[in-house]
C-alpha cells in the first residue's frame, strides 16, 4: 500500500488529544477532517456520504514511507558469563525455515554473537560467527525437546545435547556432539534475545530477523557446577509484556505480543484441570508474523475541539492517486455538558477482532456464493506480507491468531471497505448504515464505544435513556457485560439491532489497552487452540463462549446466535402476539403479516440474514419475552451454529426446520420501566434506507426508538 496509517486511539472526547501515524510513499499528501455518514458505495443505496469539517489538520503534509517490524521475540539485558557455562531450554518447533531461526542468542549490534538456532531444515545449530555444531536429527514438529549448549572456555570446547521430552525411537542414541573452539566465543553486547537470531536497527526501531516459530520454555544459564546462574519464568506476568527473571536472571520484555500461558513440557501434569499452573503453562509461543504496536512516529497531533459534536469522524488522506480514511469516534464529555438521550454503542471490540480479516482461500474454494477474493488485492497483499491479519486468521505456522492491536493499519476499519466473503460491508462500514439512517431521520444522538464501556463501566451508559447497538456486537468483556446488565437493571432501554452478539469472551491487556485477546476452543470458529490453552492470558479467565460461562445473551436480550449464511436474507412473519394492542405500536404504519422482505445493502434481499439470532427458553430467554416475528426458512447456504447441537446431523441446513436456523424479532420489559428490543439479524440496518428511508424496518425501528425515548411503555408492569 502506498498510503495508510492508524490513530493511537479510536475513542476521544472533546478536549482530549489523539495522534495519527501515516505511511506515505508519496513525498506529500493532503489531510482533511471529515464526519462520516454513509460509507457503502452500493448504487442501490444512498452512496458514500461524508462532510468536511474545518480543522487544524487540513492541508498538505510531508509524507514518508514506514515499515512494519513483524515477528515476536523476548529481550533481556543479560551478559554472557565470563567463564564456563551452559544454556538450557525446552523447545517446541512448529515451522522451520525458510531460513534459520534464533532460539536463545546473544546479540552483537545488528548481528548475532553466539547462541542456539533452529536450522532451516529443522536441525538444531550452535552458532558463533559460523555454525559450530549441528544436531544429527531434525526436531519433530510439535514435540518438546530439551536442548543444552555447554561452553567450556577452560577446555576450549562447545557441546550440544538434545533430548526429546517423550520417548522416541531415537532416544536410545543421544543426539548432540562436541567441537574444539578455533577462537574465543564473542560475548556480544549484553542483550540476550529469545526467539530471534538478530535485531536489525532501522529508522523505525529494531526489526527482528530469523524469528522462531514455536514455543520456548524454562530457559536458563547454568554454571559448571550445575547451579543456575540466571533463569526466566515465562509463567509469571503472563498477562503482560514482562519477562520475569529469576535466580539471577534480569527482567525483560516481549515484543509484538507472543502468545502467553501456553502449555509447556510439564503439560498435562498431575491435575484434572486445565487451569494454568506454573509447572504446566510456562511456555511462550512466538511467531514470525506477530505484530502489536507498529511504532510509527507521530504524523499529526489533534486536540479535539470543545464544540465538536459527538459522531463518527475520520482523517481523510489523499495523494494524486490514493485515498485513505483513518476513522475515530468523538464521544460525549465524560461528566460535563449535555448528553443526547439516544446513544449508538459502536462495537469497537468486534472491529478489532475482525481487523484485516483475510480468511484466505484459493479461487477454486467457494465458501460463500457471493465470495470475491479479488476485492482490493493490493490491500490484502499488504496485510499478508506484514503480519496484520485478524483474530479469524492463522499464523504462518498454522496456529490461530489470538491477539489483536489497534496500533497498526487496519484496511477494513474504513468507510468504503467490503468483506471478501460476501462482497458487502461488514462491521464498521456496515454500521454506517445505521449512522446514516439516524442522521437522515434527524435524531439527536451520541456515539459511545466498547472501548469506553470496558474502561469506565455503566457510567458510559447512565447519561442515555436509550442505547442502540451496531450490527455485529460479537466481542464483549466481562466488564462490558456487567456494565450493560447494571444499566438495564436500573431501567435502561436497549435496542439490539444486530446478530451474533455478546458471543466471545474477550480480554483487554491491562499494560497495553490497545490489545485484545480471544481464545477459541468451542463455538462456531475458524480455528481451535491447542488442548489446555483456553485461558485468556491478559485476564486469567476461561475463554471461549459466554454461553459456556453461563452468560448467554438470551438472559438479557432474549435471543442468541443460531446460524449463518451468505447468499441472501429472508423476511420475517409476524406472530399473533405482534397484533395485540400491547405490542401493535411497534408495527404502526406497517401493513401485512410479512416485514423485512425488501432490498438490503448486504446480501441483496431481506432484513434477516448473514448471522441470525432466535429466542430459546431452554437456554435462558425469559418467560415474559415476546417473539413478535420469525423467519420461516433460509437456503442451505445457511448452517446451524455448531454449539446449538450436541452432534452434527444431515438437517443442519437453513431450509430444514430441524436446523433451528431462525431469526426472531423480540421485545421484553425490564426493571424500572426499562425494555429491550432485539432484531436478531446482522443485516437489519442494511435495509433501513430502502424505499427512501421508509421501509417497514425503518418504521419499526423509528417506532421503537421514539417510544423508548418517551415515557411509560404499553404493558409495562407497575412498580
Amino acid at each position: 500500500m502506498k498510503l495508510t496509517g492508524y490513530s493511537d486511539r479510536w475513542s476521544v472526547r472533546p478536549g482530549e488529544t489523539m495522534t495519527f501515524h501515516v505511511h506515505s510513499v508519496a513525498p506529500s499528501y493532503e489531510a482533511q477532517l471529515v464526519r462520516l455518514i454513509h460509507g457503502d458505495e452500493n448504487p442501490h443505496g444512498p452512496g458514500f456520504r461524508e462532510a468536511e469539517i474545518e480543522s487544524a489538520l487540513d492541508g498538505p503534509h510531508p509524507g514518508a514511507p514506514r515499515t512494519i517490524r513483524k515477528g515476536s521475540y523476548g529481550l533481556v539485558a543479560q551478559a554472557m558469563p565470563g567463564g564456563d557455562f551452559s544454556i538450557d531450554a525446552w523447545i517446541w518447533s512448529t515451522l522451520p525455515g525458510p531460513a534459520r531461526q534464533g532460539i536463545m542468542v546473544w546479540a552483537s549490534g545488528d548481528a548475532s554473537a553466539f547462541g542456539l538456532f533452529l536450522g532451516a531444515d529443522g536441525h538444531l545449530e550452535v552458532d558463533g560467527e559460523g555454525t559450530m555444531l549441528r544436531s544429527s536429527r531434525a526436531l519433530a514438529p510439535k514435540q518438546w525437546y530439551r536442548a543444552t549448549v555447554t561452553v567450556s572456555r577452560s577446555a576450549g570446547t562447545v557441546a550440544l545435547s538434545v533430548e526429546p521430552g517423550i520417548w522416541l525411537p531415537e532416544s536410545v542414541n543421544p543426539d548432540g556432539g562436541e567441537v574444539t573452539l578455533a577462537a574465543p566465543i564473542a560475548a556480544g553486547d549484553g542483550r540476550l534475545v529469545f526467539a530471534a537470531g538478530r535485531l536489525e536497527e532501522t529508522p523505525d526501531g529494531p526489526h527482528p530477523r530469523e524469528v522462531f516459530n514455536g514455543k520456548i520454555a524454562r530457559p536458563r544459564i547454568v554454571g559448571p557446577d550445575g547451579a543456575t546462574l540466571a533463569a526466566w519464568d515465562f509463567f509469571q506476568h503472563a498477562g503482560e509484556a514482562t519477562i520475569a527473571g529469576v535466580c539471577g536472571g534480569a527482567d525483560g520484555r516481549t515484543v509484538n505480543r507472543p502468545s502467553r500461558l501456553m502449555t509447556g513440557p510439564g503439560w498435562p501434569g498431575a491435575t484434572n484441570s486445565t487451569t494454568p499452573l506454573p509447572e504446566t503453562h510456562d511456555a511462550i509461543h512466538f511467531h514470525d508474523d506477530d505484530v502489536a504496536d507498529v511504532g510509527w512516529p507521530v504524523s499529526h497531533e489533534f486536540a479535539v475541539p470543545a464544540d465538536l459534536r459527538s459522531g463518527v469522524y475520520a482523517l481523510r488522506l489523499r495523494t494524486g492517486e490514493d485515498e485513505e480514511h483513518l476513522p475515530f469516534f468523538v464521544c460525549p464529555p465524560k461528566a460535563e455538558g449535555d448528553a443526547a438521550p439516544l446513544a449508538v454503542l459502536m462495537p469497537t471490540m468486534s472491529y478489532l477482532a475482525y481487523a484485516n480479516e483475510s480468511l484466505d482461500v484459493s479461487d477454486s474454494v467457494q465458501v460463500s456464493p457471493r465470495q470475491d477474493m479479488t476485492i482490493t488485492p493490493e490491500r490484502y497483499a499488504y496485510v499478508a506480507e506484514n503480519g496484520l491479519k485478524s483474530l479469524y486468521d492463522n499464523h504462518r505456522d498454522g496456529s490461530g491468531i489470538a491477539y489483536g492491536s489497534r496500533r497498526r493499519p487496519i484496511i477494513d476499519f474504513r468507510p468504503k471497505a467490503r468483506c471478501r466473503t460476501f462482497d458487502a460491508p461488514h462491521q464498521f462500514a456496515a454500521d454506517l448504515h445505521l449512522i446514516d439512517w439516524l442522521t437522515e431521520k434527524d435524531y439527536a444522538f451520541d456515539v459511545i464505544t466498547d472501548d469506553l464501556l470496558h474502561a469506565e463501566g455503566a457510567s458510559v451508559l447512565d447519561r442515555h435513556r436509550v442505547v442502540v447497538t451496531g450490527s455485529h456486537p460479537e466481542y464483549w468483556t466481562a466488564r462490558m457485560l456487567d456494565a450493560r446488565d447494571d444499566w438495564l437493571d436500573r431501567g435502561g432501554r436497549f435496542l439490539y439491532l444486530g446478530g451474533n452478539g455478546f458471543y466471545w469472551v474477550t480480554g483487554v491487556a491491562e499494560d497495553e489497552p490497545d490489545v485484545i485477546e480471544v481464545r477459541r476452543y468451542s463455538g462456531t470458529r475458524t480455528w481451535a487452540g491447542e488442548a489446555g490453552e483456553e485461558t485468556v492470558s491478559v485476564s486469567g479467565e476461561r475463554g471461549g463462549l459466554w454461553r459456556d460461562r453461563g452468560r448467554q445473551p438470551n438472559n438479557r436480550v432474549g435471543i442468541a446466535f443460531t446460524g449463518q449464511g451468505f447468499d441472501r436474507g429472508a423476511a420475517y412473519h409476524r406472530t399473533e402476539a405482534s397484533f395485540a394492542d400491547v405490542h401493535a405500536w411497534i408495527f404502526a404504519g406497517v401493513e401485512g403479516d410479512v416485514v423485512g422482505a425488501g432490498p438490503s445493502l448486504v446480501l441483496g434481499h431481506g432484513a434477516a440474514g448473514f448471522e441470525v439470532d432466535k429466542a430459546d427458553t431452554r437456554i435462558g430467554t425469559p418467560p415474559h419475552a415476546v417473539v413478535l416475528a420469525s423467519t420461516r426458512g433460509f437456503t442451505d447456504a445457511y448452517q446451524a451454529a455448531i454449539e446449538c447441537f450436541p452432534q452434527i446431523h444431515p438437517w443442519m441446513g437453513g431450509s430444514n426446520a430441524q436446523s433451528g436456523v431462525q431469526s426472531d424479532i423480540l421485545f421484553m420489559h425490564g426493571p424500572h420501566g426499562g425494555a429491550v428490543f432485539s432484531a436478531g439479524s446482522i443485516t437489519w440496518s442494511a435495509t433501513l434506507s430502502a424505499s427512501g428511508y421508509d421501509s417497514d424496518t425503518s418504521r419499526i425501528t423509528a417506532n421503537v426508538i421514539d417510544a423508548f425515548l418517551g415515557g411509560r411503555l404499553p404493558g409495562a408492569p407497575r412498580e
